[in-house]
């Protein structure tokens, strides 16, 4: 990429103010992944950037770096920096790591306290735009890789309301079409989405990450759609199946009530207890098939009372029964 030379300057600035000891050439070198040659031209540029350096040399004969101090022009922060944080904060509240998620929500804002007005005023509209069109959708399990590549594309899509030229290849398809979309933002988890319409259509559509091998802008924009809510929209999943959401009822018996208890099954569930102990929850959300994927953990310790189709919407069998 253009600046990638540049990024990596920067960051081997603040490695070299962040660690105490300094950093070596080796160090640079496994860091970035470049030869000894390129880590000293690397090392040099470094040093004629940083106002106060230090050199020393430890009992094995290898010499360090480091910086005293940071110019403040080189302490900065993006908007993708504290979506990151905030990210990072949503799945450890997912993983029941609330603890974590507060630091990590903390560690946020005071990156932005740090910023002048300035800096402020430069990161706040695409923190807003970026948080908005980030979602997650977690649950433990195998993950795809995706190429961080094709997120970079994606995020800056998403910040300039351009479209993308995409090569998406369907679950099942042999072979990739070309198709142009209008991303609107992200669902991740085992199998993270593309959140997005297709050029001239209204209609908002998943795209599996996995399935795109090319993601080019294109130089045309496209008027966002102002009532569209990613967190809202997200809020109607289960997972991240899209299908017209529905009312749901489960009846976790009365000796797993207790464990069933300490789960969110969904952001907007209601729970009570039966007379015999055994927890009854509902929500409304789409997702059959995933919801059953997650029931069958329980076996026959769950059971669906609403809706009363539910195991044939999902095509699976319930805990210990068979579709009729």
């Amino acid at each position: 990429m253009r600046y990638e030379k540049a990024e990596q300057l920067l960051r081997l600035c603040h490695l070299m103010a962040a660690r105490s000891q300094g950093v070596t050439l080796d160090m640079i070198g496994e860091e970035f992944g470049v030869s000894r040659r390129t880590a000293e031209r690397m090392r040099d540029a470094a040093l004629r950037l940083l106002p106060e350096t230090e050199e020393r040399t430890d009992e094995a004969g290898l010499k360090h770096w480091r910086a005293s101090c940071l110019p403040k022009g080189l302490i900065t922060i993006a908007a993708e920096d504290v979506t990151a944080l905030h990210s990072a904060a949503e799945m450890m509240r997912g993983s029941n790591r609330p603890d974590a998620a507060g630091r990590l929500s903390d560690l946020a804002t005071r990156l932005l306290a740090l910023q002048d007005r300035r800096g402020q005023l430069r990161i706040e509209p695409d923190l807003d735009l970026l948080m908005q069109s980030e979602g997650l959708a977690l649950r433990p399990g195998p993950r795809v890789s995706v190429a961080v590549e094709h997120l970079e594309v994606i995020r800056e899509a998403i910040l300039s309301a351009r479209r993308i030229a995409v090569a998406y290849t369907r679950r099942r398809a042999n072979a990739p079409r070309d198709v142009v979309l209008e991303p609107y933002g992200l669902l991740y988890g085992p199998r993270p989405y593309l959140i997005a319409k297709q050029a001239g259509k209204p209609a908002v559509r998943h795209y599996r990450l996995q399935g795109l091998s090319e993601v080019e802008l294109t130089g045309e924009h496209f008027h966002r759609d102002e009532d569209f809510d990613l967190q809202a929209y997200g809020r109607r999943l289960f997972g991240v199946f899209n299908e017209a959401p529905f009312d749901v009822c489960w009846r976790f018996a009365p000796h797993v009530a207790e464990d069933a208890a300490e789960y969110v099954f969904h952001p907007d569930q209601t729970v009570q207890r039966a007379n015999d102990g055994a927890l009854i929850v509902r929500f409304r959300a789409a997702g059959a098939l995933e919801m059953a994927w997650h029931l069958l953990t329980w076996g026959e310790a769950v059971e669906v009372l609403e809706p009363e189709d539910f195991w044939e919407r999902a095509g699976i069998a319930p805990p210990g029964g068979t579709l009729s």
